[in-house]
């Protein structure tokens, strides 16, 4: 049956091509599925803080960058700072700190700002 087909579709010229899923048929009447998803605001928020040594860094690193909506981390032992990039949705700047306190370092936001 199926070689039927195929010698009826050349005969008279049809074009045999795969069928398309849904998924990816992209149609002129639908201008939006051209459209890319908009991105998600990130924020930054930079902490000064009392670390003491490499180690303290490591500490701070090792479990900061493990927090839940965390997307970027640095943490400077010369400056005494921990700059971290986060989703807002998934976390906010109170709940960084705590999480920075409760690894035994205290925090004061010094600026906190949308990531670029």
């Amino acid at each position: 049956m199926k070689k039927f087909i195929i010698i009826f579709a050349l005969a008279f010229g049809f074009a045999i091509a795969p069928m398309a899923d849904a998924a990816t048929v992209v149609s002129s009447e639908n201008p939006a599925s051209f459209q890319e998803k908009p991105k998600k605001e990130l924020k930054t928020v930079t902490y000064d803080t009392h670390l003491h040594c490499a180690n303290c860094v490591k500490k701070v690193q090792e479990n900061i960058s493990y927090e839940k909506g965390v997307k970027d981390l640095s943490v400077s032992l010369e400056d005494q700072k921990i700059v971290v990039t986060y989703d807002p949705s998934k976390t906010s700047s109170e709940k960084l700190a705590a999480a920075i306190k409760k690894l035994g370092y205290e925090t004061k936001v010094v600026s906190e700002s949308v990531a670029k």
